[in-house]
C-alpha cells in the first residue's frame, strides 16, 4: 500500500472513531483512561496521525456499542485501484430516473408545474425538462423542489442495491 492511502485510511478511521466517540457522548480523556493511553494519543488516532491495531479499535467499538465493521468495512477504506468513471449512459438513465421522480412527487403534491417553477424562480418548461430527463437539475433546486414537494432528497436516490454496477459514490454522511 502506497505512503498516501495508508495516510488517507488512518484519517478516514480517525474521523470514525471521533464520530463514534462524539455520537456516544465521550470525552477524549474518558476515551484515553478507559485505552490506558494519553489524551494526546486518542487525539493523534482522530486526526489520523497515529494508527490504531486492530484490538485497540475493538476494545473501542466495544466501548462505543459500534460494530467493528463501522470502522473497517471495506467500502469505507480506498482500495489502490482507481475505478473508472460512469457512461453517459448510466449518467443519463439517473437523470431520466430522478426526473421521473420528481414528477411523481409533483403530481402527488398535486402541483403543477407552474407552482413548482415560481418556486424555483425557472420557466414551467424547465420543469419539464427536468421531469423528461433533458436537463440535469442543480442539487440545490431539487432539494428546494423536494421540500416544496414535501418528500426528502433521499426520495430521488436509488438503493444501493439497485444501482448499476458503474462506479458508486460514497455516501460521506453514512461515514461520518
Amino acid at each position: 500500500m502506497d505512503p498516501e492511502t495508508k495516510l488517507l485510511q488512518r484519517k478516514i478511521i480517525g474521523v470514525l472513531v471521533r464520530a463514534a466517540r462524539e455520537k456516544t457522548r465521550r470525552t477524549v480523556k474518558e476515551v484515553a483512561q478507559r485505552m490506558g493511553v494519553t489524551p494526546a494519543r486518542v487525539r493523534q488516532w482522530e486526526r489520523g496521525a497515529r494508527e490504531l491495531t486492530l484490538p485497540q479499535l475493538e476494545i473501542l467499538a466495544e466501548y462505543f456499542h459500534t460494530p467493528l465493521a463501522f470502522f473497517v468495512q471495506a467500502d469505507s477504506i480506498p482500495s489502490d485501484s482507481i475505478p473508472p468513471p460512469p457512461s453517459e449512459e448510466f449518467l443519463d438513465a439517473r437523470h431520466r430516473a430522478i426526473g421521473a421522480k420528481l414528477k411523481q412527487a409533483r403530481h402527488a403534491a398535486d402541483k403543477k408545474k407552474e407552482e413548482c417553477a415560481t418556486h424555483i424562480a425557472r420557466k414551467p418548461g424547465t420543469i419539464g425538462r427536468y421531469e423528461r430527463g433533458v436537463s440535469e437539475i442543480p442539487l440545490t433546486e431539487l432539494t428546494a423542489l423536494a421540500q416544496f414537494l414535501n418528500v426528502t432528497l433521499d426520495y430521488f436516490v436509488e438503493p444501493a442495491a439497485d444501482r448499476s454496477d458503474e462506479s458508486d459514490l460514497r455516501d460521506l454522511e453514512k461515514i461520518a
